[in-house]
């Protein structure tokens, strides 16, 4: 769901600078200086994705602890932790917006006849909220949700489960995800056909340990290679 079919990610540096600037004259040092900090302790935290997966369906804590980390590190006040996470939250939400591509997808596919399943990580509060707000729900046979289910991509048991929800075969389904870790790793290793989708934003690093089965930029090639 997150940068497939709703982009969370494209106003997340506007977010945090309305957030750190909120907050830097109280902290007394320059906006950038918090938005570094936190950049820097995320990318240690999230390093080992296997590692810390569990704090996935525990976002707003583990952001809470980056920004502690990250406001310790700089000498500054790091009691407002809470309250940075929170005003960053306030902002996201309001940046958060369905592709162009995305209903006009779904909406093609089920016309099509094609059984359709949403696999999202996270914690439930909050992807229901997105799934409510841009009424998903409605598009989709099943929707397993990580902080519902009780486990997330690439758990083999998140695919199994949505597979027997619509009663297909691994070898005949299509997974389109953004993570080549959770979505294109969970995917292939349940035998399912892995698309990779990059939305022009990220690149493949050389030394990637799973190679997707297709890589498509925009849902509109997806619809073009399932009409093959």
């Amino acid at each position: 769901m997150d940068d497939t079919l709703l982009d969370t990610s494209g106003g997340l540096e506007a977010a945090w600078e309305a957030s750190c600037r909120a907050h830097a004259l109280a902290l007394g040092c320059d906006w950038d200086q918090v938005r570094q900090a936190i950049r820097r302790e995320a990318m240690e935290f999230w390093r080992d994705e296997a590692a810390v997966g569990h704090w996935r369906v525990r976002l707003h804590e583990a952001r809470i602890h980056i920004i502690e980390k990250a406001l310790a590190a700089e000498g500054l006040d790091a009691t407002r932790a809470r309250q940075i996470n929170d005003r960053y939250m306030d902002e996201a939400r309001q940046r958060w917006r369905l592709f162009d591509d995305a209903l006009v997808t779904l909406e093609s596919l089920r016309t099509e006849g094609y059984r359709l399943a949403l696999l999202t990580n996270g914690p439930a509060d909050m992807q229901r909220e997105k799934i409510a707000r841009f009424e998903l729900e409605r598009h989709f046979d099943t929707v397993v949700i990580e902080g519902v289910f009780g486990h997330g991509k690439p758990n083999r048991e998140v695919f199994e489960h949505a597979l027997a929800a619509t009663g297909t075969d691994a070898g005949q389904a299509w997974h389109v995800g953004d993570n080549l870790y959770a979505d294109i790793g969970g995917a292939k290793n349940a035998g399912l056909h892995a698309v990779w989708i990059h939305r022009e934003r990220l690149e493949m690093q050389e030394d990637v340990v799973v190679m997707p089965d297709r890589v498509i930029g925009h849902l509109a090639e997806l619809r073009a290679s399932l009409a093959d």
